[in-house]
Order: C-alpha cells, then structure tokens, then sequence
C-alpha cells in the first residue's frame, strides 16, 4: 500500500506524457500511416485485464466465417526476440514461442489460417504480411488504441464489466494506460466478462465519456479443457483429482473464476505476473506448491500453457476460452465501419 501511494505524485507526469503524444500526432508533428488495408483496431484503455486476446480469437474466427481473411498485428509484448517476427505465415510454419511471445503464440496455434506478424512497427508487419499472404482483406491491430501511428478503419475498445474504470487512477499509479475521456476516439465499446458483473457501470462509463458510441457486451465462452497432446478432456477428469491452477495473468483470479464455472476448485492457486517467463524459480514454485497441496496436475490458462509445456515436470492441461459478442448485430456494423475506408 505504501508503495502504491508513492507512485500517485508519478500519474499526473504520465498523463501529461500520454496527451503530449496524441496532441502531436493530431497536429501531424508525428507521422501516422496507413496500411495497405483497412485495419481494425482492438484495444482498451487499461494495461491488460479487459480480455483482449479471447476477444480478438473470436473476432477473427467470426471474420472468416464471414469470408474475410485478416491477419493480426502485434508487438509481441515481452518476446525474447527484437524486430520483425512472422508468428504463422497462416499456413503452418509457427515461430518459437520465446521470439513471438505468449499471447502471439496462443493467437497464432488458435487460429492456424490466420497470419500474425509481431513488431513494434505495426506498419512494417503488415507490409510483411502481404509478402507472405497476399491475399489478406484486412488487418486486426492487436493491443492497437494506443498506437495511433497507424490509421486505423474501425477503433473497437473493450470495458471490463468487472472493473470497468480499471481502479480509476494513471500508470504508474493505477492501471490506466490513457484517462477514461479517451474511451470518445472509440467507434464501438464492447462490455466484456458481462456475465461475471453488472455490466450497469460499464455502460455508465460508456455513456459519459463516449455519448453516441454504440456499445456490445461479450461473454467468456468456455471452449474446452485439453492435455498435453491437445486432446480435449472432460471437467470430470479433473475432478477427480487434485490440481494447482496457474495464471500469469493481468488480473489471475479471473481465471478462477473460469475454473469455478466448469465446476472446479483447485487444491492450490499460484499466480505469477502478467507474461511471466517460467524458469527455474518458477518451476520451483509449482513443484513445491503442488507436493504440499498433494496435487497430480497443473491446469493453466492457454496463454501460459504454451509456456510451461516444454517445462512442467506435471501432467498439464489447459482451459482454451474466446470471448464472443452477444448482440448478432456487431460485426455488421464493424464491417460497415471498414466499407468507409476510403480508396
């Protein structure tokens, strides 16, 4: 608590920093591109939390269905590589996850027709993307409110119903990346986690900072649990025995709460910081956490799964979840956003 405290006088600097930029770029001292197709952006407001990744699984899954061919673009947060890295040419060929990073790997195995390209430049990647998938129709800027460098077609901004003012207060203080007013440069707001809270206050934000914006809600959608072999398994199977349930996550507990809804409570809970990189000291944790609470497994997010399955001395499972929108309506009118581009 005392350290939260002495990070508030440092919120204020942030702020002035974060409305600097986009004052610069609105004023087009800082270049902003476009990219050789239309590109829509999901992001958030906060520094994780919001059920991004779920969300754009789903979102590119229902853009296909809907005879597009996107490709996400990435930075590829916490990667051990540098630079340009082709995740899935959308053919086949995965990167390794320590030069994608989590969340691009998960993305990429998720959805193998699917291109994903990670780089800080988001423009460069989707250069990339259409030398090795030409055919690409658009882009998904993954983690994109923020990067306002790149022109964006459609701005689709997640509110989680759970916390939806992400504690109300600026990095490094709280977890706003950007103050809530900046929830008006959105052309859709989408509720996630609405079936875990009243998505009431969410909307409230909404409505005040972004009057006219249409707004979704998106709930968690269990897709499966599956082994080491990606073989689905049923939630009896670990019923039946002891597990420690692992997260890396922005907000872990979430994930206990998706476990809770499958109907299974684990002999032990061990969260670790938001795209942990699993080491010895980590393996360590597990090990000892799962001998003292006599547990035979590990289930883990997906995100950490693709981590710990070269690494987990433990039969390890994983929970795969997407986070689709309620309301049929949504991509209609994303897409109907995307036809205004112009030529």
């Amino acid at each position: 608590m005392n350290g939260a405290r002495l990070l508030v006088p440092l919120a204020p600097l942030y702020g002035a920093g974060v409305s600097l930029r986009l004052a610069l770029y609105r004023a087009g001292l800082l270049r902003v591109r476009r990219a050789p197709r239309p590109v829509i952006s999901v992001g958030n407001v906060a520094a994780g939390g919001a059920g991004k990744t779920p969300f754009v699984r789903w979102l590119a899954g229902a853009l296909l269905a809907r005879g597009e061919r996107p490709a996400i673009l990435t930075r590829g947060y916490r990667r051990e590589s540098r630079g340009l890295v082709v995740v899935s040419d959308g053919a086949g060929t995965l990167a390794p996850v320590a030069s994608s990073g989590d969340e691009p790997a998960l993305l990429a195995r998720a959805l193998p027709r699917v291109p994903v390209v990670a780089d800080t430049d988001r423009f460069r990647a989707a250069q990339r993307v259409l030398e090795i998938a030409p055919d690409v129709t658009l882009f998904l800027l993954d983690d994109g409110f923020s990067h306002v460098g790149l022109l964006r077609d459609a701005d689709v901004v997640l509110l989680d119903a759970t916390v939806p003012d992400a504690g109300g207060a600026l990095l490094p203080a709280g977890r706003l990346r950007e103050p809530l007013a900046s929830l008006a440069r959105a052309d859709l707001i989408v509720v996630t986690r609405a079936e875990q809270a009243n998505p009431a206050p969410a909307l409230a934000l909404a409505a005040r900072h972004a009057p006219g914006v249409p707004v979704f809600h998106a709930e968690t959608e269990t897709l499966g649990i599956r082994d080491s072999a990606g073989e689905t398994v049923p939630p009896g199977k670990l019923r039946a025995a002891p597990f420690v349930a692992v997260a890396g996550l922005a907000r872990p507990a979430v994930f206990v709460e998706t476990l809770r809804s499958l109907g299974l409570v684990p002999a032990a809970f061990l969260p670790f910081r938001d795209h942990v990189r699993y080491g010895t000291a980590e393996i360590g944790r597990i090990v000892r956490e799962a001998e003292a609470s006599g547990a035979e497994a590990v289930v883990a997010t997906e995100k950490d799964g693709v981590k710990l399955e070269s690494v987990c001395p433990l039969p390890l499972f994983t929970v795969a979840v997407r986070m689709p929108v309620v309301e049929p309506g949504f991509l209609g009118d994303l897409l109907a956003l995307v036809s205004r581009r112009p030529s």
